[in-house]
């Protein structure tokens, strides 16, 4: 099976390195030149908490930077389409650029499978890809990047995967899709993964864990790289567990608002998070250590603007919000 991954962060590194040492045919797209230059040269280095390091060597691996067919200096023939595309970029970084690029290295039987924390996403590649369906990964997988070619999984976990309600305002035309056809594809997707080391489901409701998993993020990341501690300090102190609490509550009031269905113990769940990622830094914490931009806007400013549509309070989630914005403005 042919995967391409665009974004070689530790997402993709672990997607991707684990896939090509299972026997699939794995290409990845930089956005740089160096990484493309170093991964297609020395490979990639999988380092897991109990089998110790894995090496995949770059006979195993195809790595180009996405300038190439920008810039149309690489041509995709039929034969090289591939199968299914992962999409391990963050989520501020789906755009029309990178839209247009899937279109360009997709075919007509490529599946999409889209990686990212938040929400709204998912619209856009659903207004722009029509005719497919667009799948959504919901991973609990810890990973690490070490380097451009080396990453860490800092612990195994599942992936589920489905294809998430499409927005009422989009056009979506179920019966150009062949269901048994579909199947048949989302079971070889499965057995891949599977044989590659992964715990991986089909979704029938994976709308549910995509917003199951927004309230986490929006609990738990925003609070780590404000207080710039590990996940697991935030059960520390009172003051914390109070503010963890609220975002909670908040949360899941906006959620009732809408009609968006969520477990009832999103609590006990988050203070679980909280103490099996003890030692982990958060996605969020870990953009703000290194100046990067966040995606505070696509988890907890969306929530406040749920809450705006609905006429509820939010101020916790509008103080994080800003909060974090204003770590990014000042690049502290």
């Amino acid at each position: 099976m042919k995967v391409d991954i665009i974004g070689a962060g530790a997402l993709g590194l672990l997607f991707g390195g684990k896939l090509a040492a299972g026997g699939a045919r794995v290409r990845f797209w930089t956005r740089t030149l160096e990484q493309a230059r170093l991964l297609a040269g020395e490979g990639i280095q999988v380092e897991e908490p109990h089998s110790g390091l894995m090496s995949i060597a770059p006979s195993m691996i195809l790595a180009h930077p996405v300038d190439d067919i920008v810039g149309g200096s690489l041509n995709i023939t039929e034969e090289e389409r591939p199968d299914w595309i992962f999409i391990t970029t963050k989520q501020r970084s789906v755009d029309h650029d990178l839209l247009e690029f899937v279109g360009r290295i997709a075919g007509p039987k490529t599946g999409i499978v889209c990686f990212q924390n938040g929400i709204g996403h998912i619209e856009m590649f659903q207004s722009v890809f029509k005719d497919r369906s667009i799948y959504v990964a919901v991973t609990t997988e810890g990973a690490k990047r070490g380097d451009a070619r080396s990453v860490i999984r800092s612990g195994a976990g599942t992936t589920q995967i489905g294809i998430p309600q499409p927005s009422e305002f989009l056009l979506y035309n179920d019966d150009s899709l062949d269901e048994r056809k579909e199947q048949i594809r989302e079971e070889d997707l499965l057995k891949m993964l599977e044989s590659a080391g992964f715990e991986a489901f089909l979704s029938k409701d994976i709308d549910r864990e995509i917003y199951r998993k927004l309230l986490i993020n929006a609990v738990i990341n925003p609070l780590t790289a404000i207080w710039r501690i590990p996940n697991g300090e935030l059960l520390d102190t009172e003051s914390r567990i109070v503010m963890l609490r609220q975002l909670c509550e908040e949360g899941m009031r906006i959620y009732a608002a809408h009609q968006i269905p969520i477990p009832s113990n999103m609590y006990e769940q988050i203070v679980s998070v909280c103490r099996s990622t003890a030692g982990n830094t958060s996605s969020m914490l870990s953009d703000v250590l290194k100046g990067a931009p966040t995606e505070i806007d696509s988890i907890n400013g969306r929530l406040v603007k749920l809450a705006q549509a609905a006429s509820i309070p939010a101020p916790g989630h509008e103080m994080v919000w800003r909060l974090v914005r204003g770590l990014e403005a000042t690049g502290v």
